[in-house]
């Protein structure tokens, strides 16, 4: 939770240098991503889910964005 709220710190300044008008949430035209039939989803359970400990590894293995400078 430490790391979420340091990088939610972070993102109004992070935002403001690169794309600050793209708000694919706020705007759904700026959506590029194909849509997907409702009548393809299906509920799925937590227990039915796979459970991954990520905890353990050390930040620099974890991915970043082409944006992130």
């Amino acid at each position: 939770m430490k790391k979420i709220y340091k990088a939610g710190l972070k993102y109004p300044e992070w935002k403001r240098r690169h794309d600050p008008e793209y708000k694919p949430w706020v705007f759904p035209e700026q959506n590029t991503l194909p849509s997907v039939s409702l009548a393809e989803l299906s509920v799925q359970h937590a227990d039915s889910l796979e459970n991954i400990d990520e905890t353990g590894l050390p930040e620099e293995h974890l991915s970043t964005s082409d944006h992130e400078a």
